[in-house]
């Protein structure tokens, strides 16, 4: 990944010491409810889904003003890696930026959480940007594709770059079928066609219960949505889970089984998210983080009409500003590719909860 130079930081201002509340406080629920930016990562399911299957502890960190609101908060969850704690918000999770009232707040929560990570003695990362506060360091790791959907389906169908276009319509004539849906045994289907993928990609693989506690606090109660690409037999070959609240949907996990390429199931399954998504009444769909390096996977998320906003993490207390568990994920990812499916799975249980 590259990192770009950060702006000068002004000296943080004398800052009082955040308030530790629960992920489902009132007074951030409150925030949460009321922030524009606010995304479906910063809700008190998608702490828990992280924080329980990792055994993480889970916090928000928060800015009070004088009536006692939260004016500016951020929830993080403390992780283990192999160089000692650290505090993330949130551990696999494309953006979590903090959330504030107003600017003044927002630089207060800044210069508290530089105090807060001293006296943790343990770094903290943030998934988003920071206004510039001595202590923090900044870095874009990437991009991330954002789809503007008030025109409606069918005109964003003519954005699409003619390579996707030509591909969705190789889709739709090959006799594949995509369907929606929020239950159990589709969220399994998923799970299925992402232990293919993962192994093909020699990364570690969530385990099952990261997915059953996704399907059970998310999906399930409405705040998304999985998608099924199927042969006319019904055998699924492709698949997506798209998040969705306050406007914004997203495609979070995206999984295939390469013996179907040829058949297009990709572009049937984005392109019917993208169509639920509108349908659904949603004006956003972010296509997830491109890392800098992965110039194919931009291309690709680009053809679909997205504006590339880069991706910018900010760090303080000795860490770098970035994604954990690079060097892990390379040491695994041979012997991940040439292992057997049950195999990588049990890495991934046991594993994957440092490489947040």
């Amino acid at each position: 990944m590259t990192a770009l130079a950060a702006p000068q930081r002004a000296e943080a201002p004398a800052a009082e010491p955040l308030v530790e509340l629960r992920e489902d406080d009132p007074a951030w629920m409150d925030l949460v409810l009321t922030a524009p930016d606010a995304s479906v990562f910063h809700l008190p399911a998608w702490t828990r889904v992280v924080a329980g299957t990792y055994g993480y502890r889970a916090a928000v960190l928060a800015e009070t003003d004088g009536l006692g609101r939260v004016a500016a908060g951020v929830p993080v969850v403390c992780v283990r890696r192999l160089a000692g704690r650290a505090w993330v918000s949130l551990p696999f999770t494309d953006r979590c930026a903090p959330l504030a009232r107003d600017p003044a707040s927002l630089t207060r929560l800044a210069a508290g959480l530089v105090e807060w990570s001293a006296g943790e003695r343990a770094p903290v990362e943030v998934r988003g940007p920071l206004p510039p506060v001595a202590g923090w360091r900044d870095a874009v790791v990437g991009v991330e594709h954002v789809l503007q959907l008030e025109a409606g389906a069918e005109a964003l169908r003519r954005g699409f770059s003619e390579t996707h276009r030509r591909r969705l319509r190789q889709a739709e004539r090959s006799g594949l079928r995509a369907r929606l849906g929020r239950t159990a045994a589709e969220m399994e289907a998923y799970y299925r066609l992402h232990l293919l993928t993962r192994r093909r990609q020699g990364v570690p693989v969530q385990p099952r219960r990261f997915f059953d506690a996704l399907w059970e606090k998310l999906i399930a109660s409405g705040h998304g949505v999985v998608v099924l690409a199927e042969t006319p037999a019904g055998v699924p070959v492709a698949g997506a889970v798209v998040l969705a609240w306050q406007g914004t949907a997203m495609v979070k996990f995206q999984a295939s089984d390469a013996g179907s390429w040829a058949l297009r199931p990709n572009h049937l399954c984005y392109w019917t998210a993208l169509r639920w998504a509108s349908e659904a009444g949603h004006r956003r769909f972010g296509f997830g983080r491109s890392e800098t390096r992965h110039a194919g996977l931009q291309r690709w998320k680009r053809g679909w009409g997205g504006e590339a906003v880069p991706l910018s993490y900010a760090s303080t207390g000795g860490s770098d500003p970035g994604v954990g568990g690079g060097a892990l994920h390379a040491a695994l990812s041979k012997f991940i590719k040439h292992s057997p499916t049950p195999v990588c799975r049990v890495v991934g249980s046991l594993l994957y909860r440092y490489a947040a």
